[in-house]
């Protein structure tokens, strides 16, 4: 039986958006008959290496610190794929898996053996393991990685191949309700890049590259996360920055809609759809849906076909799952100005941002 080790260095251990990608394509792998588990070292007492080489000298192979860390290097001797996941921490891995990472020393024989056009440390034991990357970034580019990538590309001491790159950029997005039936799409490559693995010996390339597409645009990313902070600064979203879930910033909400409108549900539909809102959070803002594309201004358009008056709190409840549309509707808890047919065309135009 395949045996794969996932160490998982994130800070925040299984609430993080690494920790979703790991555990899909872990799914994947136990699906084709491997048996997975998975290290989380926020958990483990693991003392930083101070280069004394003890693990060289005195007593070969083995550290000087009694920590957890001895457990891990046997769990690591008898898997066949070693995979490492950490979220992107200044175009890096965390400092907890850096300190996992200079730990191995014990692993490595203290010659230098020339490999190709390089001197490496050769390995201490045989054996014919591989290994696998996993990271996400906040950032909506793929490029952000590369110092990340360069790094595991020489971890491998020329010994040991990486069979797979599961990098996903913009991935704060993974969790937001609006965009829920997109992220299926990024779990669905995770999970089949875990039977991957198993089946074929590494992730193919086309896998890799569908886990790499952001969700939404570059420049969408960065305008959703820029009014995410603003909307944390100024106390309309609650919680820690780190956690997803619900939308409480009009702003975010109607931003998003947009980004997640479906062109191939309103075909050659030309219109404009007013918020007149009230409430915690009062404002102006309109959609102009034209030539397959829905784009977001802040104001009042002029002529709207669609216009829809709330308090901010009902059209979050919506969004949220909170508070029926229609039943909201029939309660008066808003009201609606026009095309109503256009109204009731919203969740398909809007997938689940409404």
């Amino acid at each position: 039986m395949l045996k794969i080790l996932a160490i998982q260095g994130s800070p925040r251990p299984k609430v993080s958006n690494t920790d979703l990608l790991l555990q899909e394509f872990l799914k994947g792998a136990q699906s084709q008959g491997a048996e997975t588990e998975t290290v989380y070292l926020k958990q483990k007492d693991i003392h930083p290496c101070v280069g004394c080489y003890t693990c060289w000298t005195k007593t070969p192979g083995v550290c000087i610190f009694k920590d957890d860390m001895p457990e891990l290097l046997e769990k690591m001797r008898s898997s066949d794929i070693m995979v490492y996941a950490t979220p992107l921490y200044y175009y890096n891995m965390t400092s907890l898996l850096k300190t996992f990472q200079d730990r191995l020393l014990p692993l490595s024989d203290p010659h230098l053996i020339r490999r190709g056009e390089t001197y490496r440390h050769p390995s201490r034991y045989q054996g014919n393991q591989k290994m696998l990357l996993v990271s996400t970034c906040g950032f909506p580019e793929i490029s952000h990685f590369d110092g990340l990538r360069h790094i595991f590309h020489h971890w491998g001491n020329g010994q040991v191949p990486l069979i797979g790159e599961l990098l996903m950029p913009g991935a704060e997005l993974l969790k937001q309700e609006m965009l829920k039936e997109k992220a299926q799409v990024t779990f669905h490559a995770a999970y089949q890049a875990g039977v991957e693995v198993v089946r074929d010996g590494r992730v193919s390339k086309e896998t890799e590259a569908e886990i790499q597409k952001p969700l939404l645009k570059a420049n969408e990313v960065a305008e959703l996360a820029n009014i995410w902070w603003d909307s944390y600064l100024q106390g309309f979203a609650q919680g820690k920055p780190q956690e997803g879930g619900k939308v409480q910033d009009m702003r975010l909400l109607l931003r998003g809609m947009a980004a997640t409108y479906n062109p191939q549900a309103a075909g050659k539909l030309k219109v404009t759809i007013q918020f007149e809102v009230t409430g915690k959070q009062p404002g102006n803002w309109f959609f102009s849906i034209e030539n397959g594309r829905c784009s977001y201004h802040e104001g009042k358009a002029n002529s709207p076909n669609l216009t829809i008056q709330t308090p901010s709190e009902v059209w979050l409840a919506i969004s949220n799952n909170e508070l029926d549309g229609q039943q909201a509707f029939m309660d008066k808890k808003y009201s609606v100005q026009g095309d109503v047919g256009l109204l009731m065309r919203m969740k398909n135009l809007f997938g689940n941002a409404k």
